[in-house]
This record gives structure tokens, C-alpha cells and sequence, in this order.
């Protein structure tokens, strides 16, 4: 594959629309650095409450267009049924071969929704495989050098902060995009735990919480399992000054 077809980083969302909720902020701030970015939805979210897979699908094309996505795709696996299996291992090492990301964005291990949980351990263990050379697909082998996890719903002690403050409404605006999920104008069934004006307040005081962190307006929270290293600690601490 011709290096103009790789993506810099790709963000792997259980459903359309947690992607950018987690980490919408560092896909538009990577994307204003130069980089090429895409989220890859596992399923269609065809289980929601509210809503319906065609609506669905056009709120994806929006927020897409609002992130300036170079690719967005769907693996199609089944919603509220995401499994650790070797077929749905092979269709994500068969993404990460194809655009040979640098950097995977993905849920944290522990979180409210089964599909967000499920999703990591899958997710996980695709990508290791996907670096071993005798591991043969067609494509060859790959592995990000760099592997983050978004908070959605439960929160945790997070390994950096990225500041986000100068993105935080277009990110916001990509969000919104889904407004048959979360709080809006738009008629719901049911007022669902996420359609709620208490999570939208929730999810915008996380933001401005973890900003306060690091001295941004907004912030968006990463876990890393690898040990972080800084040459010059007075040089990376500037912020705080």
C-alpha cells in the first residue's frame, strides 16, 4: 500500500457516535496537524432505543463531515453481541492492514455499556495479532506503535489530558449530529440515560474538569498501558507555569 492510502489514526467505535464522544477533539486536533484521521464503527447500533439504522447512518455522514474524516467505515458486526471471536478478530486486523494506523484510539476496558467493554478485549487482541508476521491475511503485517483508550461513560485515572479547548464546539457539533441519541429538539421514545439533559451537563463538566487539570478550558482524558517517557521535564511542564 502506497503511503498517501495510510491513516495516521483511527478511532475504533462500538456505535456510531462513540468515537466522538471519546476522543472527537484529538481526531479534529490531529487532523488540523496535517494528519490523516477515521473512526471504523464496529457495529450499526441497530439496537438503540431511539432512532432507527437509517437515521443513524446520515447522522454518521454528518458528524463525519463535521470531524473531516478521510475514511469511515463499518465492520457490520452485531449490535449488543460484539464477541472476541476469529471473525471479528480478522475484520479488524483486516483494517489495521489495510490503513496501517500509527495511532488506535478505543474504548476503556470498563465501562457501562457490555458492547464498550466486549469491545476493548476484542480490540486488543486484534491488534496484537495483527503485528505477527505469521499471521497471514493477504495484507502484511502491522501494528500501531501507539494504542490510547477513550473514557465514554465510566471515568477513570487517566495517563494525560489532551488539551482540546480550541475544538470543543466543532467537536460538540459532531456529537449533536446524533440527535435522535442525545438531548435535543428531536422526539425520542424514551428519554433514554443518554438522551438525558443530565448526561449532556455531564459530559460537558468532564471536559471542563479535565481541562482545569492541565490549565485548558476543555480537556479530553487518555489511558495508556505503556510507561510514558520525558526526556526534559521542565521543558514538558511549561504549561503549568
Amino acid at each position: 500500500m502506497g503511503k498517501e492510502n495510510r491513516i495516521d489514526a483511527i478511532a475504533f467505535s462500538p456505535h456510531p457516535d462513540d468515537a466522538e464522544m471519546g476522543c472527537g477533539g484529538l481526531l479534529l486536533k490531529l487532523k488540523d496537524k496535517g494528519y490523516k484521521t477515521g473512526i471504523i464503527d464496529l457495529t450499526r447500533a441497530e439496537l438503540s432505543t431511539n432512532g432507527d439504522p437509517e437515521t443513524r447512518e446520515k447522522e454518521t455522514k454528518e458528524a463525519s463531515r463535521i470531524l473531516g474524516l478521510d475514511i469511515r467505515e463499518n465492520l457490520g458486526l452485531e449490535d449488543g453481541n460484539i464477541n472476541n471471536d476469529p471473525e471479528s478478530r480478522l475484520k479488524v486486523i483486516n483494517s489495521i492492514r489495510k490503513y496501517r494506523p500509527d495511532l488506535v484510539l478505543m474504548p476503556f476496558w470498563k465501562d457501562r455499556h457490555p458492547d464498550h467493554e466486549n469491545s476493548y478485549k476484542l480490540l486488543k487482541d486484534a491488534i496484537f495479532i495483527s503485528g505477527l508476521r505469521k499471521f497471514k491475511t493477504g495484507s502484511g503485517n502491522h501494528r500501531p506503535y501507539v494504542v490510547l483508550s477513550y473514557m465514554l461513560h465510566y471515568e477513570f485515572e487517566p495517563s494525560f489530558i489532551i488539551d482540546i479547548s480550541q475544538y470543543y464546539k466543532q467537536k460538540s457539533n459532531a456529537v449533536a449530529a446524533y440527535a435522535s441519541q442525545f438531548y435535543s429538539d428531536v422526539p425520542k421514545e424514551e428519554v433514554t440515560h443518554i438522551a438525558s439533559r443530565y448526561f449532556f451537563n455531564i459530559v460537558n463538566s468532564r471536559h471542563q474538569c479535565s481541562g482545569l487539570k492541565v490549565k485548558a478550558e476543555y480537556g479530553e482524558p487518555y489511558y495508556m498501558e505503556s510507561g510514558i517517557r520525558i526526556d526534559d521535564p521542565l521543558e514538558f511542564f511549561k504549561y503549568l507555569k
